[in-house]
């Protein structure tokens, strides 16, 4: 698949996935969280869509994992009329976590700025 194509069908299951997942009535699924990327597999007959939420703990951000793969279907079957591709690729939710780690990265060097003398 062309990368321009691939590029841009990932930016519109992203965009959507963000809308339809707050009609999601799971308990396990808040509705502050985000979509930070989508990866798309060459066939497209996938997409990896990583996500994270800020003020949540470890168990309940798995747990918002494990209630959007559980909403797979309803958020695909959403998806397909969004897209105009011949198949609408699986869904698959992973946390990403890389984003919590460049915060907590850079609060780690705030830190150690305000402790060193100057």
């Amino acid at each position: 698949m062309d990368t321009i194509r691939r590029a841009r069908i990932e930016r519109v299951i992203q965009a959507e996935v963000s809308e339809i997942a707050r009609s999601v009535k799971d308990p396990r699924v808040p509705s502050s969280m985000t979509f930070t990327r989508v990866a798309l597999t060459d066939d497209a007959q996938q997409a990896t869509i990583y996500v994270t939420s800020f003020g949540l703990s470890d168990d309940e951000m798995k747990e918002c994992v494990k209630g959007l793969q559980s909403a797979s279907g309803y958020i695909r079957r959403h998806l397909s009329k969004a897209l105009t591709v011949r198949t609408i690729p699986n869904l698959v939710f992973r946390w990403d976590i890389g984003l919590e780690n460049s915060l907590r990265v850079h609060e780690l060097l705030k830190q150690i700025q305000t402790e060193t003398p100057q």
